[in-house]
């Protein structure tokens, strides 16, 4: 109890050096359908952090590293410029999360007080992967602030990937609560395999007791205040993102997938090279379709006919969206 109060303590007190700096960071990337823009200065846990430390590679895969230049750490961080809300956020993470130095935090959160939603030690919703510097300590943590008030309330546990690199974190908020889980390997949404750790939390008082606002979604690799300032074996860190997706509340997903999987579940519409949608099963009636991205915008419209299972979306690039369709009676 009384190690895991440190912990609060030591985050708390990064964020706070984190809020106004992170605001006025320059660089900026598109990836997986969102701007973001990358922390060049003084972020969480008193770290200084590095565009060059945050990449983009041929593959669409997101780098983020703790690096060394001229005796200096270096660590990663970034905010999408589009808040985001209630629905579910996937991670598929290729890094060796279970095995990193007591020292290292990997961080993948909705964050409100980037973009001035509540003060510092509220509006934010965590996954963490870190022992704290304390090799005793769990390697997951899960974490929820308020939208007001001063109830955090927060879990730990603590897994391993049997020696693979490969996880999926998830995250899961509505109105009402928050769900957080944590599987071994890569995994579609929908999948409930592989299971690491798992919390639900549904205060009695959710418009106090959890964020109710979209906010900025933050991720970051960076070293825990207080732990030294590098990484206790002295080695630079690496942890790739290779894909992620938040699908609004209400919405379905459109997954890069075979044709048999998009018939084993109708819900999740995929996306050929080319633009073509897939329907899942045959059209009753000619209607129309709306193609949205994973910020809610209209990326392409289109129509079908009666009988069809696909339909061509001209100039649509591969990617997450969501579909709506409307039919003709």
């Amino acid at each position: 109890m009384e190690e895991r109060a440190l912990k609060i303590h030591r985050w708390l007190g990064s964020l706070a050096m984190c809020m106004n700096p992170c605001l006025v960071s320059g660089a900026s990337l598109d990836w997986m359908g969102h701007t973001w823009t990358v922390t060049t200065g003084d972020m969480a846990g008193n770290n200084t952090g590095s565009a060059s430390d945050v990449a983009v590679d041929s593959s669409g895969y997101l780098h983020l590293r703790i690096s060394q230049t001229a005796g200096k750490w270096y660590c990663a961080e970034l905010f999408s410029d589009d808040p985001m809300g209630f629905g579910t956020y996937q991670w598929q993470i290729d890094g060796a999360i279970d095995r990193m130095d007591r020292n290292i935090v990997l961080g993948l959160f909705p964050y409100g007080p980037q973009a001035g939603i509540g003060v510092d030690g509220t509006n934010e919703i965590d996954i963490e992967y870190s022992r704290w510097g304390n090799a005793s300590w769990p390697d997951g943590n899960y974490t929820v602030y308020p939208n007001s008030g001063t109830q955090v309330r927060d879990t730990t546990f603590e897994f391993g990937l049997g020696g693979s690199t490969l996880a999926t974190a998830t995250l899961s908020w509505s109105q009402s609560s928050v769900k957080e889980w944590t599987q071994s390997g890569l995994r579609a949404l929908g999948d409930s395999g592989g299971i690491l750790g798992q919390w639900v939390y549904a205060p009695t008082d959710p418009a106090t007791n959890l964020p109710q606002r979209a906010m900025p979604l933050g991720m970051n690799l960076w070293l825990c205040d207080g732990c030294g300032g590098a990484p206790g074996d002295g080695n630079r860190v690496e942890v790739v993102i290779r894909k992620f997706v938040q699908v609004p509340a209400g919405s379905s997903a459109i997954r890069n997938e075979s044709p048999r999987s998009a018939a084993a579940a109708p819900s999740f519409q995929f996306v050929d090279e080319g633009g073509v949608v897939h329907l899942g099963s045959e059209a009753e009636s000619e209607g129309t379709m709306t193609v949205l991205d994973v910020t809610g915008r209209v990326a392409a419209t289109s129509t079908f006919a009666k009988g069809a299972r696909s339909a061509m979306v001209p100039g649509l690039p591969r990617g997450l969206y969501s579909v709506r369709i409307e039919t003709t009676p």
